[in-house]
């Protein structure tokens, strides 16, 4: 049997496309109108570089001789591509190859649902695949990590098939538009269901709008406001229902009333401050995103979603409460996130002084509220009692909170993303075994004084064992650590025990005289920061060192540093990040007085420096 082979067709750049454009199109048509040759170019843009619509959509225009056929022409293809001549017939069928010959229809119908979003849109690879999940894509995986690493895999099997496109950071996915369109096509025309997908962009939903929304499945709505007087709409088909709205923080009344088989809801990104009024009704709701809104409590209503399997709470500055036994009434919730955006805001500011955020108003206080930033140690409590939650994202805040992730084997079991805040009281911190943690943040501490990772594994092995046999580890998944505003630690030496730490932040740590300290009875050979890509360091005044001896650094693509005057002396010899690095971002100055074992090393990392 032939064996088949996957072909990539590269994008001609703009200059390109107009040139293949306008050789299909013809002279004889370019020349019959003055503003033709404007109006091909516009049409060629449209194209996207796609060489194979280029070719089509120009044949199909040569011969148009009037600015009317060619402006009309521009207009179905920016709105309905696959009514133009030549998409439908020629452009889609061939591309559909591709999708044809994907491997089964779990991984077409992912294909198809990035096209619910809109054009030139991107998404980050995990928001994408809890969507997945969400819609029940991955039901037969055994548990939710293998469903989120087929999702992962997926995506990357879409990209080597040329159906997805890697977005501006290396986390984040597109679809090519003439894809999009293609996806589109397939999804509605092609499968006689003109319903499966609907996307809406505009500033004012009005009354006539929402008729067109009645047998959509699928709906991506944004807009900035829309009109009180809407009557309550009827969705009796809708499954997923993804909204964006900057501008809006209600919805009008009953919006949500007629939702009856409704699975997936987002509304990330909103301005609601309030939970919206009927959402309590959405009783067939399974996937619930409300991040990065303004909601500051999240009310009793929450109890009723008992099908709920994913709820997400991510960057929720102003959230201060949740209502007693709202979580634990979701007896089916598997993911749950709730992350403030503390974090965010003082990476997005690296160079400043981090903004403090405003202090919770506690005025009204109501004994059938849990009160998220004083201690949330109760919906720890919550979360504990769930039957099927394997997956957990949180924020603990306090001491109290802490002590009881420590004693809880079922959290620490589930914890993926931890953010530890405001530890009042503790000096040392004692990180416990959490085999499947992959974020760890730690700020806002201000007595810490030391953190020690757990080294021990079961059979009594040390971290030596667990650098040799890293699947096995305490921390074998823990890739990202960001610790910031701790200005008692003096170092954290403790990281050499995270064997797959692939980012570190470092900022605002006053005391702090050395990332890694004696490790003298560490073998040379055991591969510190073997796969550490990215090192920042921040407003870190007494640091003197990074580690007292050379490192390998065989991963580091990025060393940044920042504010670090009394850091001399950086961990690199001539064999260190020979085949990965890209830059070392610090100020003129520092990099001028830095100091070198031989001017050799100093030629070779001098070609990386960059400055702020």
């Amino acid at each position: 049997m032939e064996a088949q082979k996957s072909i990539k067709v590269e994008c001609l750049t703009e200059e390109e496309a107009i040139d293949l454009f306008k050789e299909k199109v013809g002279e004889t048509t370019l020349n019959s109108h003055p503003d033709i040759p404007q109006l091909a170019e516009i049409a060629a843009k449209e194209c996207k570089g796609l060489p194979l619509a280029l070719v089509t959509i120009g044949r199909a225009m040569a011969g148009k001789n009037t600015p009317q056929e060619w402006e009309r022409a521009i207009q179905v293809l920016k709105t309905y591509p696959s009514k133009l001549s030549g998409m439908g017939d020629l452009v889609f069928p061939i591309l559909k190859f591709s999708y044809d010959n994907l491997p089964n229809d779990t991984i077409k119908s992912c294909f198809l649902y990035l096209a619910i979003f809109p054009e030139d849109d991107e998404i980050s690879y995990e928001s994408l695949v809890l969507l997945w999940i969400g819609e029940g894509f991955f039901d037969e995986c055994d548990n939710i990590y293998d469903a989120f690493n087929q999702g992962r895999d997926i995506i990357e099997h879409l990209k080597t098939a040329c159906l997805f496109e890697s977005g501006n950071s290396y986390d984040r996915v597109k679809m090519h538009d003439v894809i999009r369109d293609m996806a589109l096509w397939l999804a509605t025309t092609y499968s006689g269901n003109r319903n499966k997908i609907f996307v809406e962009e505009n500033d004012i939903v009005e009354v006539h709008q929402v008729s067109k929304w009645k047998e959509v499945q699928r709906m991506y709505l944004s807009f900035s406001s829309m009109v009180e007087s809407i009557m309550p709409p009827s969705f009796p088909n809708l499954a997923t229902l993804i909204l964006r709205s900057r501008g809006m923080e209600t919805f009008p009344s009953g919006f949500f009333h007629f939702m009856p088989i409704i699975k997936v809801l987002d509304l990330s990104g909103t301005r609601i401050t309030k939970l919206p009024i009927g959402i309590g009704k959405l009783v067939t709701l399974e996937y619930l995103d409300l991040s990065y809104t303004c909601l500051t409590e999240l009310s009793t209503e929450l109890k009723t979603l008992k099908k709920i399997r994913c709820l997400l709470l991510e960057g929720m500055s102003y959230l201060q409460m949740i209502s007693k036994e709202a979580i634990s009434n979701l007896s089916m919730m598997r993911i749950f996130a709730l992350k403030f955006n503390k974090l965010i805001l003082m990476m997005e500011n690296a160079s400043q002084s981090p903004r403090e955020e405003e202090e919770p108003n506690y005025s009204r206080e109501d004994n059938g509220a849990l009160y998220l930033r004083k201690d949330n140690k109760a919906l720890l409590e919550e979360l504990e009692g769930l039957e099927h939650i394997n997956w957990v994202d949180f924020t603990v805040e306090g001491a109290l909170s802490f002590q009881k992730l420590s004693s809880s084997q079922k959290l620490k079991n589930v914890m993926r993303d931890l953010s530890l805040v405001n530890l009042e009281g503790m000096t040392l911190l004692r990180l416990p075994r959490m085999k499947h943690l992959r974020s760890l943040v730690i700020h806002s501490c201000g007595e810490l004084q030391e953190i020690k990772v757990d080294q021990e594994r079961e059979g009594g092995q040390g971290f030596v064992a667990d650098y040799y046999h890293i699947p096995n580890s305490k921390f074998c998944c823990l890739c990202s650590v960001h610790i910031f505003q701790l200005p008692k630690l003096l170092d954290f030496t403790s990281l050499i025990c995270i064997p797959s730490l692939e980012v570190l932040w470092v900022r605002n740590c006053e005391s702090m005289e050395e990332v890694i300290g004696d490790v003298g009875e560490v073998p040379e050979n055991l591969g510190i920061f073997s796969r550490l890509k990215s090192l920042h360091l921040y407003d870190l005044p007494n640091l003197r060192s990074i580690s007292r001896r050379a490192l390998p650094f065989p991963s580091l693509t990025y060393l940044m540093v920042e504010d670090c005057p009394n850091l001399k002396k950086l961990p690199l010899d001539s064999n260190s990040a020979r085949n990965s690095l890209k830059g070392i971002v610090g100020e003129l100055h520092w990099w001028e007085w830095l100091q070198w074992e031989d001017e050799t090393i100093r030629f070779i990392f001098t070609p990386y420096h960059r400055i702020w």
